[in-house]
Parts: structure tokens; C-alpha cells; sequence
């Protein structure tokens, strides 16, 4: 089931950069419409989403079918975390590097992220989402200054700024609530 951001200004603002050393093109996501609110952003190549009624399925798509959690999952967690972070140790790809949330405690509409491999452990930036204004998954939700709670699954190490362009407040790794609860507006991974 894959989807197409919400129109025009979602395809603009999902500006999606590839780092490698210095800033790279930016990339838009591309699909068919659906209604899901768990979104997989996948940023190998050509930046793809898909979208699903469940966590559940999203996750299943992000891994390849290797992690199949529960109906009515909410996040990866116990068992399944293991599972998720060996299917990624043995990926070639892609790999499920982290999941954001629109509600604290990792609740609500989600977008997991996937590329083509895991991030390497030098400190530069490897991915970066500059500006989420106006990015959408298929139920129509808009992603900026809503994002809740994060968790990370790979080596990626994800900023969470609370202006576009990483500018502002910030917080790293995984979180929930806090002082940047629904203020996000750009991630950068490393």
C-alpha cells in the first residue's frame, strides 16, 4: 500500500537530504494515496512511503516481513526489538533505523524510517529531514510540531530540533514528552 504525501506542499517540504561529506539533493517522497496513519518512509534511492492501518503492518513492511508484532502493537519492544535489531545486523537492506510518534509515550500516528543501511559510527550527519512543515501521512496529519516520542532501532544517532533547518531547542536519541513534545520541526541522523 504505498502513498502519496498529501499534496503538493507535503511533496516541496519533505525535504529529505542525503549527507554524504557535503549537502546532498533533495528527495521527495512518491506513492499512491491510502489512509493509513503508520507511515514507513523508505530513503533508499527515491524517497518512497507507505502507509498502513497498523503498526503492526508497517513494521512488517519496514523490516521485509522479518518482524511480524502483534495486532494491535502499539511499538517494537521485548522480543521483537531483538528481532527487529538482528534483521537489521543481517539487512542488506533496508534498514529500520527509528520510529517517531505523534503522542508521547510512543502512542498515536507513526512514521518508522528505513535506508539502505545502517548509520556508520562517524559523528558527521548521514540523513537530515530540514523541514517538516507540511508533511503529511495518508490520514492527513500533519507531522510538524507534532511529533510526541521517537525511538531509535540502528547505530543512528537522530536530533530532534525544534525550528526547521535545526535551529532552536533540541533533543537526542530516543525521548517522550518533554519540553520538545509537538514543537519538532527538522531531524538530522548520525
Amino acid at each position: 500500500m504505498n502513498v502519496r504525501l498529501a499534496g503538493v506542499t507535503a511533496v516541496t517540504a519533505l525535504a529529505l537530504v542525503t549527507l554524504p561529506g557535503t549537502a546532498g539533493a533533495a528527495q521527495a517522497a512518491t506513492g499512491s494515496a491510502d489512509r493509513g496513519g503508520h507511515c514507513v518512509l523508505d530513503l533508499t534511492g527515491r524517497a518512497r512511503v507507505s502507509c498502513f492501518d497498523t503498526f503492526s503492518g508497517a513494521i512488517a513492511h519496514a523490516t521485509g516481513g522479518k518482524v511480524r508484532l502483534p495486532a494491535g502493537a502499539t511499538q517494537v519492544e521485548g522480543r521483537y526489538l531483538t528481532q527487529l535489531r538482528q534483521a537489521n545486523a543481517a539487512a542488506l537492506s533496508p534498514v529500520a533505523i527509528g520510529t517517531l510518534y505523534n503522542d508521547a509515550n510512543r502512542k498515536g500516528h507513526s512514521w518508522t524510517i528505513t535506508r539502505s543501511s545502517d548509520c556508520d559510527a562517524d559523528p558527521d550527519i548521514d540523513w537530515t529531514y530540514s523541514n517538516l512543515s507540511g508533511v503529511k501521512d495518508a490520514s492527513g496529519f500533519d507531522w510538524n510540531d507534532e511529533i510526541g516520542s521517537a525511538v531509535q532501532y540502528g547505530q543512528c544517532e537522530a536530533v530532534y530540533y525544534e525550528h526547521s533547518y535545526f535551529q532552536g531547542a533540541r533533543v537526542s536519541g530516543d525521548w517522550s514528552g518533554g519540553a520538545l513534545d509537538d514543537e519538532v520541526s527538522s531531524i538530522a541522523w548520525s
